[in-house]
């Protein structure tokens, strides 16, 4: 069995974020963990479960299947930041500036499609060769 914690901890030392914007209240960790779960198992077309009550996952996972699943942590907390600087900032984009707006907005897109590209490479390098 793996636990909460040592995937949480993955997720700090794979992908950095900034200290206030990283969920400390125990349900939003869970909430983070079983998100990334729900889309390890479709990509991966695994059946993975959690157990809250002891927070762990239902098997000991490899060190390839940690990192996918911080990725997948750090991938949602980028998009929801997106999301969230959609909405706070859009209505005030006169004020603050489209110049300064966009180029925020273009970063944090940057750093969403860095995240993707990096869960398809570890996919594909946790993948067997049968050559």
């Amino acid at each position: 069995m793996t636990s909460y914690d040592e995937i949480w901890e993955s997720f700090l030392n794979n992908c950095k974020a900034s200290d206030i914007d990283i969920p400390q209240l125990p349900e939003k960790i869970y909430e983070a963990i079983h998100n990334a779960i729900r889309h390890f198992n479709n990509r991966l077309r695994e059946e993975m479960k959690w157990d809250d009550q002891a927070e762990t996952v239902d098997r000991v996972m490899t060190n390839d299947h940690l990192l996918i699943l911080s990725h997948y942590i750090r991938y949602f907390f980028l998009v929801n930041q997106k999301t969230y600087f959609q909405s706070l900032f859009q209505p005030f984009m006169k004020d603050v500036g489209v110049k300064n707006f966009s180029s925020q907005l273009k970063s944090i897109e940057s750093s969403i499609y860095e995240e993707q590209k990096m869960i398809d490479r570890i996919i594909m390098n946790s993948e067997e060769d049968y050559l």
